[in-house]
This record gives C-alpha cells, sequence and structure tokens, in this order.
C-alpha cells in the first residue's frame, strides 16, 4: 500500500489518470491475527497466496458465512492472468480451494459485474476460467487466438482488455 500510494502512484496511477485520484495517504493498520470485531461479527483476514498478483488475502465473516474475496475470485468480468507465469495460475486454482473450503455462503468479488449477484458458484466460474486459459496457453496459440478463444468462450464477460495484454505479454506474439 505504501508503495502504491508513493512512487507507485507517481509512476503509473498519476500517469493513466491524471489529475483523477484524490491525494489518498495510507491509512490502513494490519489485521490483528485473531481478527477484529465489527458489529459483533469476528472479520478474519485470511492469506491464499498468489492470484492475479502477488500475496492476495480475503475477509471472513464466519458468523454470516462472507468472504470478501479480492483477487481471487472474478464475477462477469476477464481475469487479469498477466501475473500467471511460472505456476501463477495454478497457484491462484489452490487460493480458489482455500477459499472455497471457508465454506461461504456469499462470496464478494474484488472484480465484478454489478448487476450480479454475490453467490459462492462465482469460486467455480473464477477456476474454471482459469483451467480454460491454462489449456488454451499450453496450445502455445498467437496472442490474436488466445485473445479469440477466450473472449469466444466467455462472450458476455466485462473488461475485455486484460485478455489481450495478458495474451501478449504470456504469449509474446
Amino acid at each position: 500500500m505504501h508503495q502504491q500510494a508513493a512512487d507507485g502512484r507517481e509512476q503509473m496511477w498519476d500517469k493513466r489518470f491524471p489529475g483523477l485520484i484524490p491525494d489518498s495517504p495510507v491509512l490502513a493498520q494490519p489485521i490483528p491475527v485473531d481478527g477484529f470485531l465489527l458489529e459483533r461479527n469476528l472479520i478474519q483476514a485470511v492469506e491464499v497466496g498468489h492470484t492475479d498478483t502477488d500475496e492476495t488475502s480475503v475477509l471472513h465473516v464466519p458468523s454470516i458465512g462472507l468472504v470478501v474475496a479480492g483477487d481471487v475470485a472474478y464475477n462477469g468480468v476477464h481475469q487479469y492472468i498477466l501475473e500467471g507465469r511460472n505456476g501463477g495460475l495454478q497457484e491462484w486454482l489452490a487460493a480458489i480451494d482455500r477459499v472455497a473450503a471457508l465454506e461461504p455462503r456469499s462470496v464478494v468479488a474484488g472484480h465484478k459485474n454489478k448487476d450480479l449477484p454475490d453467490d459462492p458458484a462465482i469460486l467455480d466460474r473464477t477456476r474454471q476460467y482459469l483451467l480454460d486459459a491454462i489449456r488454451l496457453l499450453d496450445e502455445n496459440p498467437t496472442a490474436r487466438e488466445f485473445f479469440d478463444r477466450t473472449t469466444g468462450l466467455y462472450p458476455d464477460l466485462l473488461n475485455p482488455g486484460p485478455v489481450w495484454y495478458g495474451a501478449v505479454g504470456l504469449l509474446g506474439k
């Protein structure tokens, strides 16, 4: 957070969104190991490892069966696979399994179509998308072929941009 709010912000976010992001000092504090209470509900941070980026965590509220899944789950949106090299996509599958093991009744995706429900079935859909991406990448297509096949498999998902730059970054052709 500190890196993204300081040098990272200037190098990336302010260049991409000049004048559009207000000052954003880092106010967050680490969550205690045992979690914290909010309205008498225990909220626990669960480290799940690599997903669409490194060192991902989710918030779990066991009393109501809620998982705020962050980058583990996508819901109606194409997935960011660019950081999936060297086993990263397989690690993401393991992270999905860790979240599923919490047996949530509701899963809020970090990337979602706002019109879709927060159903735990999004874990299975996220998993299937990754399995399809792995299968397609193993076929060593061109970036264009990967893009066309992925968007053909998932024509109703929002934001195809990550499919393209993931394909170019991972396939390089």
